[in-house]
């Protein structure tokens, strides 16, 4: 977790093995053969032009539509392009397929990309991992998932009421009132009104054992992503890490999230945290420090009398 929060850029990939690659494919062509597109495709998404892999993957996309493989690489070229929709077509496919793809970590993909499929001011009031959505909104340094999965078919039923608290909520931001607080529970309010990301249809992704990894995952692969930096403070706040998840929602902000006033007041109230931790933590010291020296003292000075005395009674 440390190293993809504080870890550095890595290094520019060397495109020559890649160029290299696509001359022994193209020069051994096998196009009856799913692998051999997977592999050409891949190539050009790793040396970093994907619009080339969506070339040549949607021509043969119905030829090999059972192929995980062909969706998973054309949904990754579509999300490296901003195609957020048609990437997420292509992951859900590639899920049906293979439920467990990537090792299981496959679904926080099409997670991501049904949060960044949304309107922004979705995106303003949730965190791509749905289920940590209101413990993020509610603030302070819990970060724990809803203990139940929500239904799918909740919310999205009430447009006049989400259409009047929206409506509250800029007339607040716009007054520049600084009532945080009652600022969070209306976005509450509303996130409550939005309908369940579809991936909860099938998963529920705050207890998944693989969260962690999952959601680490996703930052190493998009790490211009905020998103994804957001998602790694809920995480850290989730292990009780306050400093780690500092510093993921100040490299949030640094790439540009849409949230950062909401990242801001987080950070702000987890420093404070820290703070009166701290000086809890010396107060505590210095009070025991009181009762401890003086007892120390105490004890010394009757061991030198009983030893006086001792010595006193050896020479009589």
């Amino acid at each position: 977790m440390a190293e993809a929060i504080l870890g550095l850029e890595a290094k520019p990939l060397d495109p020559a093995p890649l160029r290299k690659r696509i001359e022994e494919l193209l020069r051994s062509r096998r196009e009856n053969d799913p692998a051999w597109w997977n592999d050409l495709a891949g190539a050009h998404i790793r040396l970093g032009v994907p619009q080339e892999a969506v070339k040549l993957l949607e021509p043969v996309l119905r030829k090999f539509d059972t192929n995980y493989g062909v969706h998973a690489n054309l949904g990754t070229a579509y999300h490296l392009l901003g195609r957020y929709q048609d990437a997420e077509r292509e992951i859900a496919r590639d899920l049906e397929i293979n439920p467990e793809a990537h090792f299981g970590l496959e679904k926080y993909h099409l997670a991501l990309l049904q949060y960044l499929s949304r309107p922004t001011n979705y995106q303003y009031r949730h965190v791509y991992v749905d289920e940590f959505t209101d413990s993020f909104l509610h603030g302070g340094i819990k970060a724990y998932p809803n203990p139940v999965a929500m239904p799918f078919d909740v919310g999205d039923t009430n447009t006049a009421l989400r259409a009047e608290s929206e409506n509250e909520l800029r007339r607040m931001q716009t007054a520049g009132e600084d009532a945080q607080r009652e600022r969070r529970e209306f976005l509450r309010g509303l996130a409550d009104l939005d309908l369940p990301p579809a991936y909860r249809q099938h998963w529920y992704l705050g207890s998944d054992p693989k969260l962690e990894e999952g959601v680490i995952y996703m930052a190493s692969l998009n790490p211009r992503e905020p998103a994804c930096f957001v998602m790694l403070g809920v995480k850290s706040l989730h292990n009780r890490d306050l400093n780690l998840a500092i510093n993921a929602y100040e490299r949030a902000i640094q790439l540009g999230s849409s949230q950062g006033d909401l990242l801001q007041e987080h950070i702000n109230s987890l420093r404070e945290h820290i703070r009166k931790a701290r000086m809890h933590n010396r107060s505590t010291f210095v009070t025991a420090m009181l009762i401890v020296v003086p007892a120390v003292l105490v004890a010394l000075f009757f061991l030198r009398k009983a030893r006086t005395r001792r010595s006193q009674l050896a020479l009589a």
